[in-house]
């Protein structure tokens, strides 16, 4: 009976330890090569190098900051990006929470960056190409191995000018639009 109880327990206790290291590891799936959308990985890849520049050590939280920006192009952030600020100011919070909150602000502010010059222009980002290309750039910070190749500038180069290209597809809507008479509404005639 002894050792049947002493089975059941380290059965629970394994399960238990799988099931806490498995919440631990990273919800996202990295992409082949051949499904990677080059403009969207370049200008992430290229953008967070930039940003996180000096402020990526040996021991910073990648995972956790992963799951943040997969989260938010996930759409599973519930909490609005304001709260997220707040307690980022706040600054009592656990190195993984705070990491996890970090990645959900970053890749908000990406995506609200790529609004700025076309509301339409992130329709063209893909998101899964764009969580890999911040993974990739926060491990080559931690290795102190950034890259600055041809296929990071022609990928961003090429997001820029059909960024622009919506840009001033969007303006002509608009000037079209707004030149086109508005009606005074239905005419009431008087018998």
């Amino acid at each position: 009976m002894k050792s049947i109880v002493k089975s059941l327990s380290l059965a629970v206790i394994v399960a238990v330890l799988a099931g806490c290291s498995a919440s631990n590891t990273s919800t996202w799936k990295r992409l082949a090569n051949s499904e990677i959308d080059q403009k969207s990985y370049a200008v992430a890849y290229s953008a967070t190098a930039q940003t996180y520049q000096d402020r990526v050590n040996e021991s910073y939280d990648i995972e956790s900051f992963m799951r943040g920006a997969d989260d938010w192009y996930s759409k599973k952030v519930t909490l609005p990006i304001e709260q997220i600020r707040a307690s980022l100011l706040n600054r009592m919070l656990d190195h993984n929470v705070y990491a996890y909150y970090s990645g959900v602000l970053y890749a908000s502010e990406l995506q609200h960056n790529a609004t700025r010059l076309s509301p339409k222009c992130w329709e063209i980002f893909q998101p899964a190409s764009m969580t890999q290309g911040i993974y990739d750039a926060m491990i080559d910070l931690q290795k102190h191995k950034v890259r600055d190749d041809e296929y990071l500038n022609n990928g961003t180069e090429q997001m820029l000018h059909l960024c622009v290209e919506q840009a001033e597809t969007d303006h002509k809507l608009d000037k079209a639009t707004n030149a086109i008479p508005k009606s005074k509404g239905k005419s009431k005639h008087k018998k």
